[in-house]
This record gives structure tokens, C-alpha cells and sequence, in this order.
């Protein structure tokens, strides 16, 4: 074991130098993007909205003018989620007025109703459920900005009226011309339906319309998927000129080709001038050296997008409920194996495979997003055969390990967790995003970063590698701790800072999970005093980064500063609200459920037997323990942290073998 475990420290120990030079040459943000590129002062924009359009529906035969406008102009993918699952045509043009998520009243999808006397209909239904639902939007805030601005906002359509609405509800209309006094022109070109007939004609009429404003070169023109309408869920087409071609991102996504539908909201506002404090959108920018990049190319990157978006949508939910059922099939089988008399350190090989393939799943994941399987003629199909494999793969590599070294298979599901997400936050997070347990750009919660899940495992990784290296005997017991400290450290730093993994409610429990076994391996007791100084301390620097990113300029803030503006405006209340919503949400989740409930059974019964795993694994286990509490504390969908924790650690705890013989030479 001491030989594997001086390879992980040398492993780890470079990875602490990359990062420090990463950091050291990092003069600014990651997430500050390209500068906007310059459009001509005082230029009408038009932006026109059809619900529903995607990438899979622009080619060259049904909307030739779409696609030659994806030639001239910028193109992305964008996540259009309100309030609910699915984006009503109305909830795309409120959440546009508002830069920031808004919906219609519950209940089935309503059409929004025609201006009668310059006054949108149910308008105060708009305001009433923006109150209620706790993002804090405003409806009618593009047409007020704009007009503090010295500008306004004209529409034409149903739908565009309420986007181009101020506070009050009142909305000025036009026959489809920016006027000299209103430069901004929204245009409602109706919700696309979803029979294939109809789509195509809808498809050509839209075409038509946008062939008319394409044809005014002075006019900046955006045409996007302003929400779902009837059409399956998923990310949208937008396409921008004015900007230069090329592929759009902005400072909220921070994913070349993904923005958000917010981000239109402030790119109109900071086109004319106007303030952008309080909005969750970015103005969308060109990705430097996209323009390159041929036609054909970005249409298919952004198909190939909303196909691996879709597929692992739909699939995630079933992944999920099978992982869930083939660990509770394992806690089962380990209860009544043990529960029979046999050593919990001693279970059947079979039983021990399905342990760690289990375990492995998670990290697998976001490995198979390695191989471009959305491609393939059949992608769901792809998807679960690349899963598979590479499941299969570490989990061979891990129990080949695990039979000749103490907690072998743990060593390595670790490491390879911490690599693997350390590696894809420091170039993008291109690996958790559209994954099945990372961030799903239908929903829009975050583009970047290391999210709830991810921070389970993430989190667990880190304890356990923090405490093989602690308690290894290749090293003195001081340079051991130093080194599992200052790689605890390094690993904190990277999963809470603002430009790599942007977690706020992250690094507590990591920390405080670490230092438990710090300090255990150490043989300091866990008195109150010390307990309460090690948190009030984590407390202190969390805060703190979280007050520096707020310092920032508000374009270059992630949601940490952002949490700080929201406490500063007094809506601490709606976001505690809402995170507690969530939380009771997860007990309503099967797969969720059935992990825990598997769980603190099999907890039971090796309490009972009187279990005691040896001292490595009771200080991985107790550090985790110590991580999930806090992080269930602190975060929303809590439940989802100690669930998987426990998923991805106590069958590699298990498969342990290190009281075995050792296995004949050769």
C-alpha cells in the first residue's frame, strides 16, 4: 500500500504545483469573457421570438434566410427554463421583461392575450406570480431600464407585448418598424406547433419574416427560441448579428455556444446603454476565433448539443432509478450476508463487484462524456454502451488493486474522481455540463463549476485521498499530515473558487470533513472549543470569498457575489425560501429515497455486529459523515449530498480485503 500510496502523493503533489501556477498566471477571471465586440451607435435592434425553434429546425431547403443569417451572425444554444419544467411561450417573454426567471400563472400553458387600450392582459397575474415565486423578477424592468436609458422599447404580436411592457403593464405597439423614437422593435413570430406539417409551414413564415429585417443591413437583428411552446424540452436556437459570426457565450454560462434567454435581456439593455445591476443574464459576446469556424460546422456543433442535451434528459432518470435500485440491492444482500454471521471485510466476490461497479457509476458518467457518443445513429444507445465500458473498466482496475493493497479500490475510484473533475473545472467543466449527475443546460441552475452531486463525489474523493495520505506509512507521521493538509487545501481552493468549481455552500463540509481526519490522525480530541473554532473559522473565509467575487464589477460575478447583492437587497429571505423548498421536494424523489432508507439500513446492522473497519476507513468515514451533515445543512437539494456520498464510499469501504492472504506470487 505504501508504494501505491507514494505514487498518489507524487501524483497529487504535481497536480498542487499545476494548479498554483494555473492560479499565479491567472490575471483575470475566467469568467470575465471577451469584451462585446462594437456595434454602431444608436442602431434599431430588432429581436424576433418564435417559441419553440431549435437548431434541428434551420437548414438551408425550409429557412434558407436562418441559415444564411448563421453565416453573418453568431450563433449559440440557449436555455430558455422559467419558473416551471417547461417554458410557456408567455413565460419566455416574461422572463425576458424581467431579466430574470418568471412565469404565467400555474396550470396548463395559456397564449398570451391581445393589448386592449396599450394594456397587456393579466398583467397583474404576471406580477402576482413573480412576487410568489421567490427569483426575484420584475416584470416590465427592459422597458423601464431602456427608458432611463433615453430609449424605448416597441412590439408587435401578442406575445412580444408583454416582453416590451414596463411595470405598469402598458406596452407601445407598431406595425413592425422601429420608430425614430423607440430603436428596440420586439416581434412576436408565434409559437411553433409541433405536427410536422404544420412546423414547416410555420418554419417557412418565420423564414419570411426574418428575411425582412435581414434585409435592412443597419439593423441589428437577433432571432431566438424565446421558451418551449408545445416543442419537446430542449436548449434553443438563437442567432445574433451584430456582433461579428462566429459562437456566442456570455459571463453567466461561460460555455462557448450556451447562453441564457436573461442574457438577451441585458445584451438589448447594454446595447443601449442602460443598467444592468440585478440581472442574471450577461451581454452575450463572440467567442475569440470562432469566426473561423465554417457554417456547416457551428449548425452541427449546436445540433450535436441539443441531441446529447435531449438524450440525457430523458435518460437521466432512469439511470438515476437503476443506480438507486442496484445499491439497494447491494445494501440488502450485504445486511442479510452479514446479519448471517459472515465478517463485513470478508463479503462474496460477486457481492464485492457489484459494490464497486455501483460506486463507480457516478465518476463513469462524466467519463463517457469523453467520447462523442451523441453522434452515433442511435445516441441513447451509445451513451448506455460507453457507460458500460468505461464502468467496467475502473472497476476491474479498482478490484485488481483493491486485492492487493488495503483499500486499494478505494485509492483509485478516488483519485480518478478527483482528477476527473478537477481537470474538467480547470477547462471548462465541458464533461459535467449535459451529463447525467453534472449540470443540465435544460435547467439552467448552473453552466459551470461543480454542482450537488459532483460536490459528493468531488467531496467524498477528497476526504478519502486527505485520508490515505494522512495515515501513510511511507512518509513520518508529520510530513504525512502536512502533505494531506496542503493537498486538502489545494483541493478546497480549486472546488470554491470563483472561476474553477464557483461553489458557495461547498467548501465548509470539505474542510471540516478534512480536518476531522487531520485531526483524528493526529489524536487531537474533538472538544466544543475546538469544534466551534474550526467552524466559525471555515465560516469566516467562506464569507470572505464570497464578499471579493462581490467586489468584482457585477459582469464578472459568479453566484457568490451575487448571493452577497441579494443579502444586501433584502431577498435572503426568498432564497432560504426557496432552497428549503427544495430540500422538502427531494423527499418526494424515489431514487433519493431509496439510497438513504438502503442506507441507514445497512448502517444498522454493521452497527450491530459491532463492525469496525480498520483505522483508515473509520477516519474516511467519519470525515464523510462530518462533510455530508454540513453540506445537507447548507446547500439546496441537501438530501442529494450524504445520499451519494454514501452511494460512491461504503461499498468501496467494504471491498476492502486487506485481512485476505496474500494472493501466491504470480
Amino acid at each position: 500500500m505504501t508504494r501505491v500510496r507514494g505514487l498518489a502523493l507524487a501524483l497529487f503533489a504535481a497536480l498542487s504545483v499545476v494548479l498554483a501556477l494555473t492560479a499565479a498566471g491567472a490575471s483575470t477571471p475566467a469568467l470575465a469573457g471577451p469584451a462585446p465586440a462594437a456595434s454602431p451607435a444608436g442602431a434599431p435592434v430588432v429581436l424576433v421570438g418564435a417559441a419553440g425553434l431549435a437548431w434541428t429546425d434551420i437548414d438551408e431547403v425550409n429557412t434558407p434566410a436562418l441559415h444564411r443569417l448563421a453565416a453573418e451572425g453568431a450563433v449559440a444554444s440557449m436555455t430558455v427554463r422559467g419558473v416551471r419544467s417547461r417554458s410557456c411561450a408567455v413565460d419566455g417573454w416574461l422572463t425576458l421583461s424581467a431579466g430574470r426567471r418568471a412565469a404565467d400563472v400555474p396550470g396548463p400553458c395559456r397564449l398570451p392575450g391581445a393589448v386592449t387600450d396599450g394594456v397587456v392582459p393579466h398583467w397583474a397575474d404576471y406580477l402576482a406570480r413573480a412576487r410568489a415565486d421567490g427569483y426575484g423578477a420584475q416584470p416590465g424592468t427592459l422597458a423601464q431600464r431602456l427608458g432611463q436609458a433615453g430609449t424605448c422599447v416597441a412590439a408587435v404580436g401578442a406575445g412580444a407585448a408583454v416582453a416590451a411592457a414596463d411595470p405598469s403593464g402598458r406596452v407601445r405597439t407598431t406595425e413592425g418598424d422601429p420608430t425614430p423614437t423607440c430603436s428596440v422593435l420586439l416581434v412576436d413570430a408565434g409559437p411553433l406547433p409541433t405536427e410536422p406539417a404544420a412546423r414547416t409551414e410555420a418554419l417557412r413564415a418565420l423564414d419570411t419574416l426574418v428575411a425582412g429585417y435581414a434585409g435592412r443591413p443597419d439593423t441589428r437583428l437577433v432571432v431566438a427560441g424565446v421558451g418551449d411552446g408545445a416543442s419537446p424540452i430542449v436548449p434553443r436556437a438563437v442567432v445574433v448579428r451584430g456582433l461579428g459570426p462566429g459562437v456566442l457565450t456570455s459571463a453567466s454560462t461561460r460555455q462557448p455556444g450556451l447562453v441564457q434567454l436573461q442574457d438577451l435581456t441585458a445584451t438589448l439593455l447594454d446595447w443601449a446603454g442602460a443598467d444592468l445591476e440585478g440581472l442574471t443574464g450577461r451581454p452575450v459576446t463572440v467567442v475569440p476565433g470562432s469566426a473561423d469556424i465554417p457554417v456547416a460546422e457551428r449548425i452541427a456543433a449546436r445540433t450535436g448539443f441539443e441531441i446529447r442535451a435531449a438524450t440525457l434528459r430523458a435518460l437521466s432518470p432512469q439511470v438515476t432509478a437503476w443506480l438507486a435500485a442496484a445499491y439497494a440491492l447491494w445494501c440488502a444482500l450485504v445486511a442479510l450476508v452479514v446479519a448471517r454471521g459472515r465478517p463485513a471485510d470478508r463479503l462474496p466476490r460477486p457481492l464485492r463487484v457489484l459494490g464497486v461497479a455501483v460506486a463507480v457509476v457516478p465518476v463513469a458518467t462524466f467519463v463517457a462524456n469523453l467520447v462523442p457518443w451523441w453522434h452515433a445513429g442511435h445516441p441513447a444507445v451509445a451513451f448506455t454502451a460507453v457507460l458500460a465500458v468505461v464502468t467496467a473498466l475502473v472497476t476491474a482496475l479498482a478490484l485488481a488493486v483493491g486485492r492487493r493493497h488495503r483499500l486499494g479500490a478505494l485509492l483509485v475510484v478516488a483519485t480518478l474522481t478527483v482528477l476527473v473533475l478537477v481537470g474538467d473545472v480547470l477547462t471548462g467543466s465541458g464533461l459535467q455540463l449535459a451529463s447525467v449527475f453534472g449540470q443540465n443546460p435544460v435547467v439552467g441552475g448552473r453552466f459551470y463549476g461543480i454542482g450537488n452531486t459532483s460536490y459528493a463525489l468531488y467531496g467524498m474523493a477528497t476526504v478519502a485521498v486527505v485520508g490515505l495520505v494522512a495515515t501513510s506509512r511511507r512518509l513520518p507521521r508529520g510530513r504525512a499530515l502536512a502533505a494531506a493538509a496542503a493537498l486538502g487545501l489545494v483541493l478546497a481552493a480549486v472546488e470554491g473558487h470563483p472561476s474553477y468549481g464557483a461553489d458557495f455552500g461547498g467548501p465548509p463540509g470539505l474542510v471540516l470533513g478534512a480536518l476531522v481526519v487531520l485531526a483524528l490522525t493526529w489524536g487531537l480530541r474533538l472538544t466544543p472549543v475546538r469544534v466551534g473554532a474550526a467552524v466559525g473559522a471555515v465560516g469566516l473565509v467562506t464569507a470572505g470569498v464570497a464578499v471579493l467575487d462581490w467586489l468584482r464589477p457585477p459582469g464578472s460575478r459568479t453566484h457568490l457575489g451575487e448571493f452577497v447583492q441579494t443579502v444586501l437587497d433584502g431577498g435572503l429571505d426568498n432564497v432560504l425560501g426557496r432552497k428549503l423548498a427544495q430540500n422538502l421536494d427531494n423527499l418526494d424523489s424515489p431514487p433519493l429515497l431509496t439510497i438513504t432508507v438502503a442506507t441507514v439500513v445497512v448502517g444498522v446492522v454493521l452497527w450491530r455486529v459491532r463492525h469496525r473497519p480498520a483505522r483508515p476507513a473509520s477516519l474516511v468515514l467519519r470525515g464523510c459523515a462530518v462533510m455530508g451533515l454540513v453540506g445537507f445543512a447548507i446547500n439546496d437539494s441537501g438530501l442529494v449530498i450524504p445520499a451519494f456520498i454514501a452511494l460512491s464510499l461504503l461499498p468501496l469501504v467494504l471491498a476492502d480485503r486487506s485481512r485476505d492472504p496474500a494472493p501466491p506470487p504470480g
